[in-house]
């Protein structure tokens, strides 16, 4: 019998490693990129020369972000194998929401950033006097705090499909798909109140929830693998 041992330890590494990835992003890439992942947006500052400034971090940060998306979406890609055996329409909704929708809103993010980097980089070879190049750079800044609560709002919609699969075939214990129920609600409130622009700031904190359950599930599949039992159940269910 196929145990998919394989695939849950490449799904718990890259899940782990999508985690740890998305975190050195934020923290390699300074106060700019820090500001965004704490949903703090900078005001009152000269963003393109405080960008220029950092532009080696800001890049730094860009490419581990970019390490955060190949992991995340490569991640269901072995998790489908096995959650189509219960449901091949939650195993579409998590390649499709965590996968596809998600991957791309972060390859958005990372071009953004970059593109950001270039405008920094041309503001000071200018002298610094580009009225036009200082406009689009703050609307650059902007678009990357906007898109933020869209990427967050795939990634529950896809996390929600992913918990309720583990939840049905109990491939994993069944406390820990509900607790990623349970974080799924705060992370979604920051989610609503950051894209209707009722942030009070505290959003990392909503969001924070989920890290713990992260972390604890994807060692779970590293050390301890898919549950035998429930593996042998679905293999039986299908024949």
């Amino acid at each position: 019998m196929n145990t998919y041992r394989k695939n849950a330890v490449m799904a718990g590494v890259l899940y782990f490693l999508g985690t740890v990835f998305g975190i050195s992003g934020s923290i390699i890439g300074g106060e700019v990129l820090s500001s965004l992942t704490l949903s703090k947006p900078l005001v009152g500052v000269d963003m393109l020369s405080l960008v220029a400034a950092n532009s080696s971090r800001i890049t730094g940060g860009a490419f581990f972000y970019l390490m955060m998306q190949i992991s995340l979406v490569a991640m269901t890609v072995f998790l489908y194998p096995i959650f189509r055996k219960d449901s091949k329409e939650l195993a579409m909704g998590m390649v499709l929401f965590r996968g596809a929708l998600e991957g791309t809103g972060y390859l958005l993010s990372t071009l953004g950033i970059l593109t950001l980097v270039a405008f920094g980089n041309e503001y000071i070879a200018t002298g610094a006097d580009s009225a036009a190049l200082q406009s689009m750079g703050n609307v650059l800044y902007k678009f990357q705090d906007l898109l933020a609560p869209v990427n967050s709002i795939m990634f529950l919609l896809g996390t929600t499909c992913l918990y309720l699969s583990f939840y049905r075939t109990r491939l994993i214990p069944r406390w820990l798909s509900v607790w990623g129920f349970i974080a799924v609600v705060p992370y979604m409130a920051y989610a609503l109140l950051h894209f209707f622009h009722m942030d009070t700031g505290y959003g990392v904190y909503l969001q924070m929830v989920m890290f713990p359950q992260e972390i604890v599930m994807g060692l779970w599949l590293i050390v301890k693998g898919f549950n035998p039992s429930a593996v042998a159940a679905l293999s039986a269910k299908t024949e």
